[in-house]
């Protein structure tokens, strides 16, 4: 089932604590002019690397990207280590949107302006459902940025661009964020 976050009321907030580890694709890889011939492998599925962004790396090893200036705005940098990764602190401000997925939340029939049923049942075998943000995979049957999530896992939004949306594994989220309310 997608999740149409758009049409989301039960919004929570949560708050990023664990620090994480950040280098530019720049240092990654050398030859800049082929960075977009590679797929990251992240827990939301495989993305093409962007232009000019920030691999990061959490405390579960889970690698994602980002652009400099979103992690500047969520993180202060508060060292380098002797590979050149930046250690990142979540700024105390660094608070997102959150809703865990759980099974009655999706047979919910107040929340089914929410669910839209997939373009086809295949998509089943690999998720419990999806969202569309602005990074992810490339599937030829819903469109570009998908990311895929199991019952247990949280949605999560920036609070000040509702198309910034993600998905965080359960054990994950609450390994790094704490809710607020």
């Amino acid at each position: 089932m997608k999740i149409v976050t758009e049409n989301v009321r039960e919004w929570r907030v949560a708050s990023k604590i664990r620090p994480i580890k950040a280098k530019h694709i720049i240092n990654i890889l050398v030859d800049y002019t082929i960075a977009r011939k590679f797929l990251l492998d992240t827990l939301e599925g495989k993305e093409l690397l962007g232009n000019d962004v920030v691999i990061c790396v959490g405390e579960a090893g889970e690698v994602w990207q980002q652009m400099p200036e979103k992690l500047l705005a969520k993180y202060d940098v508060t060292g380098i280590d002797e590979k050149g990764w930046m250690h990142c602190t979540p700024k105390p401000c660094n608070a997102v949107n959150c809703i865990e997925i759980t099974r009655e939340l999706l047979t919910n029939s107040v929340f089914k302006s929410c669910v839209q049923k997939p373009p086809t049942d295949d998509i089943y075998k690999v998720c419990d459902f999806y969202v569309i943000g602005q990074w992810g995979e490339e599937v030829p049957e819903i469109g570009k940025n998908v990311q895929f999530g199991m019952v247990g896992d949280f949605v999560c939004r920036n609070c000040t661009d509702p198309t910034d949306v993600w998905i965080v594994r359960r054990k994950l989220f609450f390994n790094t964020y704490v809710l607020k309310d």
